[in-house]
């Protein structure tokens, strides 16, 4: 984990109603939860890629008029799969995980449809992030000295330093970029947001002049 001063730039694909309710209304996000979600549950975005955003809105059954939701991120106390000491964290949690089910003689969820060697309904991944979290969260109330973490209890877990704001990962996807490449042509990194104070606020992107390079 780390502390992050600094902003980052995220993406989110949507539908045109839920921008407006965002971004001109002033409304928030919610988060998700699914059993698949891999980073856990709260807030998903891209990060750094209005593209990707896009193009995952355009391809959402679910979606009518496709949009996209700006917002400047602090990470905060990040869990980042990008980093080692993390990444240890995450695997011990796995352990820990596995000793549970099986005094329970429950079997691990699994993750699931895979395109090639990538998975993308990735429920042992939640279920680890969400222990992790808990874990977490159970060992600042053990720190404060709390009975439970119901209520106002909650509220001073959440408003703990340690508290896990936010999650990062890097997901590898797509195909080679080019034969025999160790890169792929659809590789991105995705920000799942749990501590609602981290965004700073939202925006509407708007489209670049094309009299103009990208910068």
């Amino acid at each position: 984990m780390y502390v992050s001063p600094n902003l980052v730039v995220g993406f989110h694909g949507c539908d045109r109603e839920v921008f407006n309710s965002v971004v001109k209304e002033g409304g928030h996000l919610e988060s998700s939860e699914n059993t698949y979600d891999w980073l856990g549950h709260g807030k998903y975005f891209w990060e750094g890629s209005h593209e990707r955003a896009l193009a995952w809105a355009k391809s959402s059954t679910k979606i009518k008029e496709p949009a996209v939701i700006g917002a400047f991120i602090k990470l905060g106390n990040c869990i980042d799969l990008l980093d080692s000491e993390d990444l240890s964290k995450v695997k011990d949690t796995y352990d820990i995980l596995c000793l549970e089910f099986e005094a329970l003689g429950q079997q691990l969820p699994k993750n699931k449809i895979r395109v090639g060697d990538i998975s993308f309904v990735r429920e042992l991944d939640c279920k680890v992030i969400l222990r992790l979290q808990q874990l977490n969260n159970e060992a600042i109330a053990t720190d404060l000295g709390l009975s439970d973490m119901k209520g106002q209890n909650l509220r001073k877990v959440q408003n703990h330093p340690e508290f896990i704001d936010s999650v990062r990962g890097m997901f590898p996807e797509g195909g080679e970029l080019y034969s025999g490449a160790g890169f792929r042509d659809r590789n991105h990194i995705q920000l799942c947001v749990v501590n609602p104070n981290c965004i700073v606020g939202y925006f509407d992107p708007i489209k670049p002049n094309p009299w103009f390079k990208r910068v």
